[in-house]
């Protein structure tokens, strides 16, 4: 390939969209190979884009508390002055991916990069495979927002508290008493998990100190048990994992019964070893767990001093983010297409519903 061909390739891609200017300094080389109205055309469009961005970018205001931002830097690698640098080199790469069309904000960009402690490569992958599980479990994420788990959110089985922990994360507590399994699926509660998180993963807060999950499995039963399958076990992990980028810093089982430790063996098999080493199970005496969390702000059915179901402040929030849920629909793979309720049932039935065929569909890879 020529170099005149290289600067033409150089040009036309969108890596090379935060250097319009440098455009024109290769003008020179392509002026006997590329039509002079598309070289204009190609330069004008780099240095539109330019101005949006830079637009864009000098909007954002970093809403982390000092002592957060200390903290960030320090387990995170962040750095004030090439925070911005930073996210145009992810935005540059992810706009090159063939066939995706992606978010590139700050806001969307930075809970990606403060996850992986700000390593690109790690970053840029992560974001793939972000856009690729979307794409691969239509069935959970196609037109997902707030509305459409409404009924499920309005059982309390889930809840986000107020207060964060000794340790700043968020508390996430689900109540297995509130769970009917009847009325509504794995399929449902697996919404249900996907809306709360990628909620809070808008919050910066909660990108630097992560998500604290309390479980309380006091009254779990064995039906609902049993639709945790290996299939639905490595779904969960993943997502909870891999693919939301939120940081997996504690999580605590209350009281579970005995017969769930064999489910959590197959948890146990999708977990990194980091991760399985923040778990803790509580049996009878939660002593380690009141030792992470200052009793006065949890609620009162698990030991604290608050009425349960009391943060009303954030399940409005939540179901007033429905905006933030259709504009981020918009973007993924170009093949994503929403789902209408007949295939939606269909996957459910086929991958993760009951025992029917889920074990077999078990691959640890």
């Amino acid at each position: 390939m020529c170099q005149a061909d290289q600067n033409y390739q150089l040009l036309c891609s969108s890596s090379f969209r935060f250097h319009a200017w440098s455009r024109l300094r290769i003008l020179h080389e392509l002026s006997l190979s590329i039509p002079p109205c598309l070289l204009l055309f190609q330069t004008a469009l780099g240095l539109l884009a330019d101005k949006m961005f830079k637009t864009e970018d000098k909007a954002y205001k970093c809403s982390l508390s000092q002592e957060t931002l200390a903290k960030a830097m320090k387990e995170l690698n962040e750095t004030p002055d090439t925070r911005i640098y930073e996210v145009k080199c992810l935005r540059s790469r992810v706009m090159d991916v063939p066939g995706l069309k992606p978010r590139t904000d700050v806001n969307f960009l930075l809970p990606f990069l403060r996850v992986k402690k700000f390593e690109q490569e790690r970053t840029f992958q992560h974001i793939q495979s972000y856009y690729g599980w979307k794409r691969e479990h239509g069935y959970i994420f196609d037109d997902l927002k707030p509305s459409r788990i409404r009924q499920p959110l309005d059982t309390n089985m889930c809840e986000v508290l107020r207060g964060r922990d000794k340790q700043g994360c968020r508390i996430f507590l689900f109540r297995a008493e509130n769970w009917d399994v009847d009325r509504f699926s794995i399929t449902e509660l697996l919404k249900l998990f996907s809306v709360i998180l990628m909620n809070l993963k808008e919050e910066e807060e909660t990108q630097v100190h992560g998500i604290h999950y309390v479980l309380d499995m006091r009254k779990l039963t064995w039906h609902q048990a049993c639709t945790w399958t290996p299939h639905v076990a490595k779904f969960t992990v993943r997502m909870i994992q891999n693919i939301i980028p939120l940081r997996m810093k504690r999580v605590d089982y209350l009281d579970a019964p005995r017969f769930f430790d064999d489910v959590f063996k197959i948890f146990k098999l999708f977990l990194n070893k980091k991760i399985a080493e923040r778990v803790h199970f509580n049996y009878g005496n939660w002593d380690k767990f009141y030792s992470s969390v200052d009793r006065a702000i949890l609620p009162t059915d698990i030991g604290g001093e608050v009425e349960p179901y009391s943060n009303k402040e954030w399940k409005e929030s939540l179901l007033n983010s429905e905006h933030y849920f259709e504009e981020d629909n918009k973007y993924g793979f170009l093949e994503m297409g929403v789902a209408d309720e007949k295939s939606e049932v269909k996957h459910e039935d086929a991958d993760l519903h009951g025992l029917g065929g889920a074990y077999k569909k078990l691959d640890i890879s």
